[in-house]
This record gives structure tokens, sequence and C-alpha cells, in this order.
């Protein structure tokens, strides 16, 4: 083995002033740009997933309210073309027909049926509107429509309670006065 020589290359003898160790990285601003990198990368990822939690949800949550929407038309449109129930309309004034003059707002015929009235017939005034129709027209229209044939208003009850006085009556619901409705 060659005797080991200490020199350099260049034949320099080996410096005895201690050497300057290399620059250490700037640790702290390389960690700061990994951190907002990654804070990015995170951020970056939670706008996708929203992004695509959005695109499959929103079709399901939009479908589900015009569902919802939809069934309460129907329904408001149900409520409004119910009938009143038989208990109901047995309740309804009724009387013998004599003479036209004797009623408020007399038609010449019953708008159901289109039949004239005739003496001793069995005959409905309706209360609120004061419309006359045949008792067995008007039975059979309102256990399909709560509202008048004629004018389309309402069908209420007018009734005599012993322990509260007079009660307008509405659908089975009761009210304190004429001016709740």
């Amino acid at each position: 083995m060659p005797p080991t020589n200490n020199y350099r290359i260049s034949g320099e003898p080996p410096s005895t002033t201690p050497s300057h160790p290399p620059p250490k990285p700037k640790t702290r601003i390389l960690s700061l740009f990994l951190v907002g990198v990654i804070m990015f990368s995170i951020f970056f990822l939670f706008l996708v997933l929203i992004g695509i939690a959005s695109v499959l949800i929103l079709p399901l949550l939009l479908s589900s309210l015009h569902r919802h929407h939809r069934r309460r038309r129907r329904n408001r449109r149900q409520e409004s073309s119910d009938g009143l129930s038989s208990r109901f309309v047995k309740k309804l004034p009724q009387f013998k027909f004599s003479e036209p003059s004797t009623y408020t707002r007399y038609e010449s015929d019953c708008v159901v049926c289109f039949d004239g009235f005739r003496q001793g017939q069995w005959c409905r005034n309706l209360p609120g509107c004061g419309h006359v129709f045949h008792r067995k027209c008007v039975d059979t229209w309102l256990l399909k429509a709560s509202t008048c044939p004629i004018c389309r208003a309402r069908v209420r009850l007018w009734e005599e309670d012993p322990q509260e006085g007079e009660l307008w009556r509405c659908f089975g619901h009761r009210r304190s006065s004429l001016l709740d409705l």
C-alpha cells in the first residue's frame, strides 16, 4: 500500500484554519411553504368534495321539494272540492215548496237538475247565500262539493247551542262570532 499523503493535489499542506460548514437550509421558510401547500391541497380537496356532493345531493333535494309542493297543491285542491258529510247535509234547513215569493234568491228552476219547482216538493234554502234547490239535488251536490252550485259560497249551518248561545258552525268547526269568518 502506498504511503498516504495528506496533501491535496495542488501540493499544499492542509489548511489549519477551520473550514466553514455548508450553509444550513432555511428550514423555517421551507416548513412554512410546505404547510401552505398542504393547507391549499386540503382546501382544494374540500371544495372538490363539496362540488361532488352538491352535484349528487342537489337534484335529490330539488326533486323532494318538488314532490312536497305537488302534494300540497293536490291536497289543497282536494280540500276545496271535498263535499260535506251526510250528517251535516241533513241538518241544513228544508221546506216544502209553496210560493216562490217567500224565498230569497229564488230561481224558477233548480240549477242542479234544471227542473222547475212544484207545489209540495221538498227544497233546501242554503244558509248564507239563500239559493233554493230541490232537496235531493242539492244533497247529492253537497256530498261532492261544499259550496253553493250557483255562487260557490261555502255552505254553513247556523245552529243554536243551549249552553253557549248562537254559534256559527262551519264544516263542524265552531266559531265564536260571524266576524271570525
